[in-house]
């Protein structure tokens, strides 16, 4: 079973590539120079299939000429039609368009056979005979067709294009907000830490070695784990309570707790997931000079983590503050989080099993 799933990702990987890589271009157009070749020679040999022997080498040229003929549409279709009218939802004159330019190439192939008939000195009335025409429709119809579905294969291709691009600016867009996120958190603290264990140093050494050691994990993990894509939840949690244990070490007017249940071992986020919230919940805290306390829950059950951040006293939350939160959580999940501000209450709530 293994192997099978093994030899199917190899068969849609050389697919892909085919499609989109641009090195295949040339492969690609030579694979549809010889698809249109059978098909021309299949059809000039299906018609002219009673005269063979009285063409001879003729044979070959009317498959060229055939062959010329479906080239000139279908790139006519690649280069000219799809860009200038399907790339542009102008979908109503591509297929008006499309339609003329088949309705010629069909008067074309048909001035073709009968002029070998005449030439051979065969009787062309059979073009009035009812199935000669239902012939021509039932072909007429079939190149359309196919000129669809090519239409829908490179349509496909710039979509996928697009769409791998646009995948690419977000994550390049996400990559910066957590440069940004390191940079706000450094120069917050460190230096009032610095400052703060100069003075302790020789009063109190042993809480100025605590503040340095918490500061070193704190940029430990800045500059280590959150260059991966995605780390434990559990280091978030760490990094968190750090944070907050320094904030403590150095205002003096806050007091926090931590808690968390659930597989937060085995679960992984974004790094600097949370501390936007918490940051944001601290400066309305200082904004008031008073004691508070700060409270930290996470919950994490059926690959669904659920974050909560509330203190007890400052000023009420401001949903403005949290727009730039909520542009990366949209470009992270999508639809799976809800994000709920009231008063002094931040909930977070993310489905990591629809998260890829």
């Amino acid at each position: 079973m293994k192997k099978r799933i093994h030899t199917g990702c190899l068969e849609q990987t050389f697919l892909y590539n085919l499609l989109m890589n641009s090195e295949l271009r040339i492969w690609r157009h030579m694979l549809l120079a010889i698809v249109l070749a059978i098909i021309s020679f299949n059809q000039t040999y299906v018609i002219f299939q009673q005269n063979i022997t009285e063409l001879g080498c003729n044979l070959y040229w009317i498959t060229l000429c055939n062959l010329a003929s479906y080239l000139v549409v279908v790139y006519l279709n690649i280069y000219l039609l799809i860009p200038r009218y399907l790339m542009r939802k102008r979908y109503l004159l591509y297929t008006i368009v499309l339609f003329v330019i088949v309705f010629v190439l069909m008067c074309l192939l048909t001035i073709i056979e009968e002029g070998v008939h005449v030439i051979l000195g065969q009787d062309i009335s059979y073009f009035l005979n009812p199935i000669f025409i239902l012939n021509y429709v039932s072909s007429f119809a079939t190149i359309v067709l196919c000129l669809l579905g090519g239409a829908i294969t490179i349509v496909l291709r710039h979509w996928t294009i697009d769409n791998k691009r646009v995948n690419q600016l977000e994550w390049i867009h996400i990559q910066s907000e957590v440069e940004q996120l390191k940079a706000q958190v450094n120069p917050q603290l460190l230096f009032n830490i610095l400052d703060r264990t100069a003075v302790l140093a020789r009063s109190k050494p042993d809480e100025a070695s605590g503040m340095l050691l918490k500061l070193s994990q704190l940029l430990r993990y800045q500059l280590y784990d959150c260059s991966r894509k995605a780390v434990l939840l559990k280091g978030e949690i760490n990094f968190l309570t750090n944070y907050l244990a320094l904030e403590q070490l150095y205002s003096k007017r806050i007091w926090y707790s931590v808690a968390a249940e659930g597989e937060v071992y085995r679960t992984f986020v974004p790094p600097l997931l949370f501390i936007p919230f918490v940051q944001q919940a601290i400066v309305y805290i200082y904004r008031q000079n008073t004691f508070a306390s700060i409270d930290l829950q996470f919950r994490v059950k059926n690959s669904r983590i659920h974050f909560i951040c509330s203190f007890n006293n400052g000023n009420l939350l401001d949903q403005n503050d949290f727009s730039s939160i909520k542009q990366r959580l949209e470009l992270l999940y999508g639809d799976n989080y809800s994000l709920s501000i009231s008063k002094r209450v931040i909930i977070l709530k993310l489905n990591m099993l629809n998260y890829e």
